[in-house]
C-alpha cells in the first residue's frame, strides 16, 4: 500500500451501506408521494411554494416542527432531477458509508444537508427560499469523501471518481442554471468536510 492510495479491507468492502440504500429508497417514496399529492402525476412538476408543507424554514424549527429537517430533504420540486440526485446519492453515499458507517453517515445527511438549507433561506426572497431537495445533503456526503481522499485514508479510484463526479455534477448544474455555485452546495460541501474531520473515526 502507498501514501497515496489506500486499500479497503476486505470486510469494509463487504458492508452493506444501509443508511444510503434506505435513504436512497425514501427520497423516491417521499419526492413521488409529494409529487402525486400536489400534481396528481408522479413525474409532475411542482412550484416550490407547492412544497411548503414538507420543507423546511428556520420558523419552522422555532415552532419546533423537527420532522421537517427529514422531509424537506426528500421531496423535489422536479422528479428527474430528484432522480439523478438518487442516483449521485447512491453512488457516492455507498463508498463513504463504508469509512462513516451508519450513524456518522446519517448525520453528515441529516445535521450537513439541514444546516446547508438553512444558510441558503435569507439569500433568497420568499416565498422561493423554501428548503427542498437532496442537492445539499449529498454535497455534504461528497465533503466527507473529499476530506477521506486529502487525508490519505482512502485515495483509491473507487472513493475519488464518484466524489469528484458528484461534486462536478452539482456545480455544472449551478453554473448553467444560475450562474454560480449555490450557497447550500458550498455549505454542504464545506459542512460535510468538517463534520468527517471532527469525528474522524475510519473505519
Amino acid at each position: 500500500m502507498t501514501q497515496s492510495q489506500s486499500i479497503i479491507a476486505p470486510s469494509m468492502s463487504r458492508r452493506v451501506p444501509w443508511c444510503t440504500l434506505l435513504l436512497c429508497a425514501a427520497t423516491v417514496v417521499m419526492s413521488v408521494f409529494a409529487a402525486i399529492e400536489v400534481s396528481g402525476a408522479w413525474l409532475g412538476r411542482v412550484r416550490i411554494v407547492e412544497l411548503e408543507n414538507y420543507g423546511l424554514r428556520f420558523k419552522y424549527i422555532r415552532e419546533l416542527e423537527l420532522w421537517r429537517l427529514f422531509t424537506a430533504q426528500l421531496v423535489h420540486v422536479k422528479q428527474p432531477h430528484m432522480l439523478s440526485n438518487v442516483f449521485c446519492l447512491l453512488l457516492v453515499g455507498t463508498v463513504v458509508e463504508r469509512h462513516m458507517g451508519f450513524f456518522r453517515m446519517l448525520v453528515l445527511w441529516l445535521v450537513g444537508g439541514s444546516i446547508a438549507m438553512l444558510i441558503s433561506e435569507p439569500i433568497f426572497m420568499p416565498p422561493w427560499n423554501l428548503g427542498t431537495g437532496a442537492s445539499q445533503a449529498i454535497m455534504a456526503i461528497a465533503g466527507a469523501g473529499l476530506w477521506l481522499a486529502m487525508t490519505g485514508i482512502d485515495r483509491s479510484k473507487s472513493l475519488v471518481l464518484p466524489v469528484a463526479f458528484t461534486i462536478a455534477v452539482a456545480l455544472t448544474l449551478d453554473l448553467i442554471y444560475a450562474n454560480y455555485p449555490k450557497p447550500g452546495h458550498v455549505a454542504g460541501l464545506l459542512l460535510g468536510y468538517l463534520i468527517a474531520r471532527l469525528t474522524r473515526k475510519t473505519a
